[in-house]
């Protein structure tokens, strides 16, 4: 029964894919990929993190943050569909994250600064967290979740009744194929939305940077950080996130399309 469900539910996954960005996202092709792949491979091995004090951390985060809000909110006022407001705190994980909460509430991990090599990175990373509330991204993967969970509950039941017609256990059956299909369903929409919200919310970033008067290539280095750190080449249907060269590629595509458009806000997606 599961080769019948599992194609099923991937029809879930493309719903996501399709209405993840708010915005039109300039393609990456193939040569820019594999150019990508090429300076990935190239690097060095796994980044290495430099320890910082907490007013280290702190004098960062807030240097980064005061450079880029004046744009950021100008931004969002623009384009009217999120949280314009952020409460932007420091986190003292030292992983390479961070994170775009309730509320218009920013965490910015203090190994962002441990991993970063100078504040345009920095401010690269508050900028993306920026762009998931600006866009409402958090909403957003909401509804697509529960949209998911509706599609693949309905299509477990009726695969699990059915599988079950002549058994008397067959109410019970049905039941369980409806609630592992809603868990399913809203794993894969909430996962396809995910990757369209990083594609956008990296633009995003790309945008606020531009007009804050940042340097894009400098913030750029980040990602290649990343890269290095996760050794992902190829951006798998459960990843939450784009791999390494896809992310950088998508990225020197947004700054070449913003540099055109001398940091115009690209067209909505509906």
């Amino acid at each position: 029964m599961w080769l019948r469900i599992l194609p099923a539910l991937s029809v879930v996954g493309l719903l996501g894919g399709c209405a993840g960005a708010t915005h039109q996202l300039p393609l990456v092709d193939q040569t820019s990929l594999e150019s990508a792949k090429g300076e990935l491979a190239s690097a060095p091995g796994k980044p290495s993190r430099h320890r910082a004090s907490d007013s280290e951390v702190h004098t960062a985060v807030d240097t980064a943050v005061r450079r880029i809000r004046p744009a950021a909110t100008e931004l969002c006022l623009e384009m009217r569909l999120g949280v314009c407001e952020w409460n932007i705190v420091v986190s003292n994980d030292h992983s390479l994250n961070a994170s775009a909460g309730a509320n218009g509430t920013i965490t910015i991990n203090r190994g962002i600064v441990e991993y970063a090599a100078n504040e345009e990175e920095i401010a690269m990373v508050v900028g993306h967290e920026i762009g998931h509330q600006a866009a409402n991204h958090r909403a957003g993967g909401q509804r697509n979740a529960a949209v998911g969970a509706v599609i693949g509950g309905v299509l477990m039941g009726i695969l699990g009744a059915v599988a079950s017609a002549r058994r008397p256990s067959r109410g019970s059956i049905t039941a369980q194929s409806v609630a592992s299909g809603a868990s399913i369903g809203a794993t894969l929409g909430h996962l396809s939305y995910s990757k369209e919200q990083e594609r956008e919310a990296d633009y995003l970033s790309a945008l606020i940077l531009y007009r804050a008067g940042v340097d894009l290539d400098k913030a750029r280095g980040f990602l290649v950080t990343m890269a290095r750190a996760s050794g992902h080449k190829e951006t798998g249907t459960l990843d939450t996130h784009p791999a390494g060269p896809e992310r950088l590629a998508a990225w020197d595509k947004a700054v070449q399309e913003i540099r055109a458009s001398n940091g115009a806000v690209p067209k909505e997606t509906r």
